[in-house]
Parts: C-alpha cells; structure tokens; sequence
C-alpha cells in the first residue's frame, strides 16, 4: 500500500512540473529597441540562434528597476526566460561575465 501511495505521488509530481513549465519560452538575444509605457515596457529582441525579431513585454517591478537605472540598455545581450501565451518576460540575466 505504501508503495502504491509513493508511486501516485511521484505520477501527480511529474506531471504538475511538466504541466508548470510547458509555456515557458527561453532564448538568448540582443535589444534592438526599448519602449517605456508608464509602469511596463516593451522590449524588441534578435533572437541570437535564429536571428527573428521577438517583442515581449516587461511588467515586474525589479527589470523595471534595471531599466530605469540604465543597467539594461539597448545592445546589450540577455538570457531570457518569458511566457509563450502572453509574451510576458519572466526572469533576465545578463549574459556578460564580471
């Protein structure tokens, strides 16, 4: 019995996890352009394997805070992870080093 509940558990684990990161997209690009709107911002990257053009929107408060600081600037590469269905951006990292 006791194996039978570990089993279903691990079953119903797996497929929430696969089920929470199934609209998550994730890319490495450069920005071309960025667009302030009051409390969000559109951002306009390359993608670098693909060389497509992709526009996401950017609504946290911390990249909004990178952006209005200047520590996120037109050109500078990023590793990006964001929601396919929305195009909303959910976590950034820049790529360069120290």
């Amino acid at each position: 019995m006791k194996r039978l509940v570990v089993l279903v558990v691990m079953v119903v684990v797996s497929v929430w996890a696969t089920v929470a990161f199934a609209g998550q997209g994730k890319m490495i690009g450069t920005i071309s352009a960025l667009k302030m709107h009051g409390s969000s911002a559109e951002m306009t990257l390359k993608d670098r394997k693909t060389d497509a053009i992709v526009v996401l929107q950017v609504r946290d408060d911390s990249t909004m805070e990178k952006l209005k600081d200047k520590k996120i600037r037109v050109g500078d590469e990023l590793r990006i992870r964001f929601d396919d269905a929305s195009k909303v951006i959910i976590r950034v990292q820049k790529t360069a080093g120290c």
